[in-house]
């Protein structure tokens, strides 16, 4: 007896969760679960589960739709593979300055035949290019001297960029404003003026 009375309230408890799930379902859930527990369905309900709304069919099938390709091709040498790349690669001459002669501090006082202080004044004048290397370090471009001094403007040009990086970047890649040219070497011309130019407008479209 006692067992009875003890298995009640959960027996109870037990119910009401499941009222509760089942008064959450929709008209498809609830005729699913008739059919598991072989409960005769209404009339009103099979009209109900009738009328309700059908998945567009245009639209399940827009959505079915897979994009196919047409494979990977034919399959070639590694030599005319190269060629292939070769043919439809743009060189980034944005990059060139990576290539240009860097020199330490050290070696560009030997080079120039100047004292160290002349090149530290002229880069916190910012009248060269100065890459940083490490917290205390710099690399200097070579192609920005000439005739053991910078190239003259080099200073007004810089001062119109966030960093010597995107400066030299800027300065060694072609450019259609400068003729075509990196405007490093019209600058080496003596053509400051076009430079200068091309340098303002470099971020008119940015």
């Amino acid at each position: 007896m006692r067992t009875a009375k003890q298995a009640h309230p959960a027996r109870a408890a037990l119910t009401k969760a499941i009222e509760s799930k089942v008064e959450r379902m929709d008209m498809a859930g609830l005729l699913e679960l008739a059919k598991v527990l072989k409960v005769a369905v209404p009339a009103a309900a099979k009209a109900i589960r009738g009328r309700e709304r059908k998945p567009n069919a245009s639209l399940a099938a827009h959505d079915s739709k897979v994009l196919q390709g047409s494979g990977i091709g034919p399959v070639v040498s590694a030599a005319e593979g190269g060629r292939l790349l070769d043919a439809i690669t743009v060189d980034d001459e944005s990059a060139d300055w990576l290539e240009s002669d860097l020199v330490g501090a050290g070696e560009l006082v030997e080079r120039l035949s100047i004292s160290r202080g002349t090149l530290d004044n002229w880069r916190k004048a910012n009248k060269v290019i100065a890459l940083r290397k490490g917290l205390r370090n710099f690399l200097y471009p070579l192609r920005q001297f000439e005739r053991r001094r910078p190239i003259e403007g080099l200073d007004v040009i810089a001062s119109l960029f966030t960093s010597p990086e995107e400066t030299w970047e800027w300065l060694v890649a072609s450019n259609r404003m400068t003729d075509g040219k990196p405007p490093i070497d019209k600058l080496r011309d003596g053509d400051f003026s076009l430079v200068k130019s091309a340098a303002d407008g470099a971020f008119d479209y940015a």
